[in-house]
């Protein structure tokens, strides 16, 4: 191609960034951004800029601008979740890292990469374990320091390793290292929220208070219907919530955001960009609204999309070779732990891998890797198989027709709609018509990236390969669910290919002024993910210091704060949760009955058919069957219900904004007096049901 020609391309591909900015000011995407977090990233900019300028006057600052970066956003960690949060992102990446057999490995490795197979092993592992009585924090201790000590020679090689990669990075691209350190401290700013998720309250909360109260998990699924879905990370948030001794939700999704960050660079490195391309391509994942919000949260997108980043990575590596079998299986096994909809992302990368192994005879590569997929992914698939006869409970269950959930099959019709052509443009300047959130979510860079990544896709045969695999598969499982965050693991390995497209067409100057550009745009929109974040709470903890989470708590999401107070007062507390639209009891670890029909479908009909009786005589029938102690109400009480409190001698004795806990008078009689405890609790039945409960 001529040099006319190639500088043609290059004016399409830079002209898309600013062309797209303008758009996103035009489309009102900026409007809505509270000033005050604007403030927070201009200082954010500020800080990084000054140490630059430092560095480049004086060449003997101790440690490089990013390392600064890195140790402000230790500090931040450290502030606002605590030391016990700390120590359990320690323990849990020192562990991963030990795991790992040096066999498995294949030349070159990557710390992040045997982090990320470790915790395949880990949560493989531990996933079996869940209903034995086995999940106490001296038994994770003990476990923890004599695997390190063991392993203490091949641990500090691996971290040796990580930190000396750090430090080579600081001398060949500084200033990229610097944004890519800043891009992570913006990024991990929701890692200083409470838990505040509507799922995460709901559901996924409930494994790992399950294991801190009683050292295992009960396998509900009769009265939990996403009790037996696929579990790796709630496992993950188990685990470091018993190294902790409490909720740790943050600890587990720091690592999910260094593995991504790092996946991202070696994505790009596999695909043969220089430093300063990898590096403006992890900046970019970092700044992707998603990657911020899944931060907040247990939702595992954001989990999922890092270690497809390595899968294909590790896959662009390799070229025609096969990998380690070992590996493929542990990250072919996590992904199937993690969610069921990767199978949709996994199969093109997957039939390739098994067409490699066909053509060179190696029918013991793919034994080793199913083997190891199945060892490492298996457990929730099997006791879901064995309690509902559904392996994908509660999905599907029209066609499975386990006696456990209605036999229907859960649709979310509000991300059912007709698609058109221009479904990227939508995604960008409309995202919150694919979810929960408020325009510009999506983030700019994939439409930014546009043209970059189609001219990279015609030159370059590894980065056409992973493109088309991963905007086949997105666009497969687009068409199924219109839903932007399910899209994510797609975005963000097509964000990675255009960044590694634009370094390869721009000369050094223009290319980092317009990736700074495209970076910081993106960082602006991080609060337009989520109506818990639009009103910028990380300025006002940078303001109040971290006792104000309980007060951001308190604003949010009133019904877990008044649940913890009554679990806190009635340790044995059955409570029923009688606010459909508040289905918050994930903290109670199954001591919570919630009338929410797509988690609790029994407790969601008994509820109607309660409140249909005014006479409060159905209400009296439930609470005395059940042996409810407590009782939150929204906004609204039933009139049969308010009839029940007053018959049955319960008072209101604590409330939370438009929310109130009832009880019986007597704090003595505040305790579970009927079937509840019993009726969820599966793995007691099955697995020791001669111990007292």
């Amino acid at each position: 191609m001529t040099k006319r020609a190639d500088g043609w391309l290059a004016v399409v591909a830079s002209a898309a960034i600013p062309a797209t900015m303008i758009l996103a000011w035009w489309q009102g995407l900026f409007t809505g951004i509270p000033p005050s977090f604007l403030w927070l990233l201009a200082g954010v900019v500020g800080v990084a800029t000054l140490l630059l300028l430092l560095d480049t006057f004086w060449r003997h600052l101790p440690w490089s601008p990013g390392s600064f970066l890195a140790l402000l956003a230790i500090l931040g960690f450290i502030v606002y979740c605590g030391p016990a949060t700390g120590f359990a992102f320690v323990a849990i990446g020192l562990v991963a890292l030990a795991l790992v057999p040096e066999k498995w490995l294949l030349s070159p490795v990557n710390g992040a990469l045997i982090l990320v197979v470790g915790i395949a092993i880990l949560v493989g592992f531990v996933g079996w374990l869940l209903p034995f009585p086995v999940h106490g924090a001296r038994i994770y201790l003990l476990l923890a320091v004599a695997f390190c000590l063991g392993r203490r020679r091949v641990l500090l090689e691996r971290l040796d390793m990580i930190v000396a990669g750090w430090q080579a990075l600081g001398r060949e691209a500084r200033g990229w290292q610097t944004a890519v350190a800043a891009a992570g401290l913006v990024a991990a700013l929701g890692l200083w929220l409470p838990t505040m998720n509507y799922d995460d309250n709901a559901a996924h909360l409930i494994l790992p208070y399950q294991l801190l109260r009683d050292g295992y998990y009960h396998l509900d699924a009769l009265t939990q219907a996403w009790a037996l879905a696929p579990w790796a990370n709630n496992v993950l948030n188990g685990i470091a919530a018993v190294l902790a001794g409490a909720e740790a939700r943050a600890a587990v999704n720091a690592v999910w955001l260094l593995v991504g960050m790092n996946g991202s660079w070696r994505l790009a490195m596999a695909l043969g960009a220089e430093p300063r391309g990898a590096l403006a391509a992890v900046s970019a994942y970092a700044t992707l609204p998603l990657t911020g919000y899944f931060t907040t949260t247990m939702q595992v997108d954001g989990a999922s999309g890092a270690v497809l980043l390595h899968l294909a990575a590790l896959m662009v590596a390799s070229g025609r070779a096969l990998p380690s079998a070992w590996v493929i299986g542990a990250l072919l096994g996590l992904l199937a732990g993690l969610k069921v909809t990767n199978a949709i992302y996994v199969l093109p990368g997957a039939a390739w891998l098994a067409w490699l192994a066909l053509q060179n005879r190696d029918a013991a590569w793919l034994a080793r890797v199913a083997a190891v997929a199945l060892l490492l992914g298996g457990a929730s698939f099997t006791f879901s198989v064995w309690i509902t006869g559904n392996p994908l409970f509660p999905l599907y269950n029209a066609t499975f027709q386990s006696p456990y959930y209605p036999p229907i099959d859960i649709i979310d019709q509000r991300w059912m709609s007709t698609l058109s052509i221009d479904a990227l443009w939508s995604l960008t300047f409309h995202t919150e018509r694919f979810g929960e959130h408020y325009p510009g979510a999506f983030g700019l860079a994939l439409f930014a990236l546009l043209p970059a990544l189609a001219i990279e896709m015609a030159r370059n045969r590894a980065s056409r390969f992973v493109a088309l695999w991963f905007l086949v598969s997105g666009a497969l499982l687009f068409v199924q669910i219109q839903y932007a965050r399910y899209v994510f693991p797609a975005t963000a390995v097509l964000v990675v290919i255009g960044s590694v497209g634009l370094s390869r067409l721009l000369p050094s100057r223009p290319f980092t002024v317009l990736m700074c550009v495209l970076v910081v745009a993106n960082a602006m929109l991080m609060p337009s993910t989520s109506w818990l974040v639009r009103d910028d709470p990380w300025s006002r903890l940078v303001m109040q210091g971290p006792e104000d989470v309980v007060a951001i708590e308190a604003e949010k999401i009133p019904e877990r704060l008044l649940l913890r107070r009554v679990l806190d007062g009635a340790p044995a507390a059955c409570v029923i949760i009688a606010n459909p639209d508040a289905p918050f009891g994930a903290i109670a670890g199954g001591r919570a009955a919630v009338a929410q029909p797509v988690y609790d479908s029994r407790m969601s009909q008994t509820y109607i058919w309660a409140n249909t009786d005014d006479s409060g005589q159905r209400w009296r029938q439930v609470l005395t069957a059940t042996g409810a102690s407590h009782v939150i109400t929204g906004p609204a009480i039933a009139t049969g219900l308010e009839r029940a409190f007053v018959e049955l001698g319960f008072q209101r004795v604590d409330v939370q904004g438009a929310s109130a806990a009832w009880a019986a008078a007597d704090p003595a009689d505040r305790r579970c007096g009927g079937t509840m405890i019993q009726s969820r609790d599966e793995a007691h039945r099955r697995f020791h049901p001669g111990d007292n409960h």
